[in-house]
């Protein structure tokens, strides 16, 4: 019986260790993947050290976009006293104590707003947007406080855009793996209403300046609507499939994070994807012609404003289509690895893992059936955007950055390329990376006016002669922190430079010559 007992104290002991030693191992290894795939383990750039200038600058002889948009003022002189703008007129007497740039032959409009990022761990794109004249951005997912952190260093006068923290994705999933990976990930998952208002108050608490629903049951969307409104804390994000157009209106919900969520809503109404693919596509885009406008009219009286996000379809069928071709084509070296290559839980974006790429498009039927999808979705998408612009809709530029093929700060540009390719003149593009975005923030930047953030970009072109020549920056100016080419081509350089340091797996061969 002796023996028993110690055999069995032996191998009780021995399968406690066992198992202790494999659940540590298991846990490293599942935090080194998150690590990895949200790209904290790529090298950061330390921001302190690009020179800036900083306290009493004066730009002369420069062209002032209007304060409403729609104008260039030539000959001006802007006084920029720490971070706010003090004067903007003609040619005045500049005072001893300011630092003169010329800026003759070239345009100065307010610092442009992506409203919708996901940054993951990497802390470099903040850098990037900043490159690309991006000085305030909105992200929609949280790393349990690491952006309030982020966005506390940018108030508190850090090399980086402002940031406006939304809490979320907030899902409700009652399957074992979304629990486990709700207790283990960075938002917990939202089933029982009473707890969603008691963490909706948390999220108040905590600073969130807004909460983001993505895939919330019906009873769970209206718990955090109701909570919105009881907490003074926005509502936004997605228009989660358990709920209707009309369910939107009769919410607290102020925005909606993609126009395609409304076209979506309208898949729904029409009677579901089944009946749309593939036989029934030109009928549900005359379902939605016939009723966008009065949708977009809704959405105007009810004061909601939409995140645009247009250019993500193009780009997510090039993905499906021809792959190896569109990273040829976009900025891949400025991608952190960690997010380029994934992880065995998350997929990257290179061949065999991104998650647009299907196998299944390899024969000719294959790849018509993907047009046909991709088609339809563009053209969908397309014509809401119209209806909400003609229709007066608070419509904000946003990009999905972060999500697969889509670069921080250069898909901005993108994007508001997209919308005027749509046929939206100049102005209005420019209102809604500019204007629109700040007023939907509440920030007091976005308008060329005395008394506003100096949150400033000054170009080598005309943007409402070309929407493109927001690409061509000659200096950006963040927080009254002015930044010349110089330093925003080391910028790009630098993070090239922690990218390649950093990397698994080679970008070589998807590098222009």
């Amino acid at each position: 019986m002796k023996k028993v007992l110690t055999f069995l104290k032996w191998f009780f002991g021995t399968a406690f260790i066992v198992i202790a030693l494999l659940t540590i191992t298991v846990l490293w290894y599942v935090k080194s993947e998150e690590k990895q795939l949200s790209g904290e383990n790529t090298v950061v750039v330390d921001g302190s050290n690009f020179k800036t200038q900083f306290g009493k600058i004066a730009i002369k002889n420069i062209g002032v976009l209007s304060a409403n948009n729609d104008s260039i003022l030539p000959n001006q002189t802007i006084l920029v006293n720490n971070e706010i703008i003090e004067y903007i007129g003609k040619a005045k007497s500049i005072p001893n104590d300011y630092t003169i740039i010329d800026g003759q032959g070239k345009y100065l409009i307010p610092g442009l707003i992506d409203s919708h990022i996901h940054p993951y761990k990497s802390k470099n794109d903040l850098l990037l947007f900043l490159a690309n004249g991006i000085t305030h951005v909105a992200t929609m997912s949280s790393w349990r406080g690491l952006y309030l952190e982020w966005r506390d260093e940018a108030k508190n006068g850090s090399l980086l855009p402002q940031l406006y923290v939304a809490a979320g994705p907030m899902n409700s999933a009652k399957d074992f793996r979304s629990k486990i990976y709700g207790s283990l990930g960075p938002i917990p998952v939202f089933n029982d209403t009473i707890k969603t208002k008691k963490t909706v108050a948390e999220f108040k608490s905590m600073g969130y300046d807004a909460l983001k629903a993505y895939s919330l049951d019906k009873d769970n969307y209206f718990a955090v609507s109701r909570a919105s409104k009881e907490y003074n804390i926005p509502m936004i994000g997605h228009l989660t499939p358990a709920v209707t157009l009309e369910d939107l209106f009769d919410s607290n919900q102020s925005q909606v994070a993609h126009v395609e969520e409304i076209t979506k809503a309208m898949e729904r109404e029409f009677g579901g994807r089944s009946k749309i693919f593939y036989d029934n596509t030109e009928a549900y885009l005359s379902f939605l012609i016939e009723n966008a406008d009065s949708i977009a009219k809704r959405i105007k009286e009810k004061n909601i404003t939409i995140s645009t996000t247009v250019n993500v379809y193009p780009r997510a069928k090039k993905q499906d289509l021809d792959l190896r071709s569109y990273l040829k084509s976009m900025e891949i070296e400025y991608v952190n690895p960690g997010i380029l290559e994934g992880s065995v839980f998350n997929p990257g974006w290179l061949p065999g893992s991104n998650r647009y790429e299907d196998p299944n498009n390899t024969d000719t039927e294959g790849i018509r059936k993907a047009k046909i999808y991709w088609d339809t979705y563009i053209e969908a998408v397309n014509k809401m955007t119209l209806a909400f612009a003609r229709n007066g809709v608070n419509l904000t530029a946003g990009t999905d950055a972060g999500n697969p093929g889509i670069v921080a700060g250069f898909s901005l540009h993108d994007e508001l390329e997209h919308l005027a390719d749509l046929g939206l003149n100049n102005k209005y593009v420019l209102d809604t990376a500019t204007k629109n975005a700040a007023e939907w923030l509440g920030s007091n930047a976005g308008i060329m006016a005395e008394g506003r953030t100096a949150d400033l970009v000054i170009l080598n072109g005309n943007p409402l002669d070309n929407i493109g020549n927001t690409r061509n920056i000659n200096a950006v100016v963040v927080r009254g922190k002015y930044l010349d080419r110089s330093e925003l081509d080391e910028i790009l350089k630098l993070i090239r430079d922690a990218n390649n340091q950093s990397r698994k797996i080679s970008v070589e061969e998807y590098l222009s010559n």
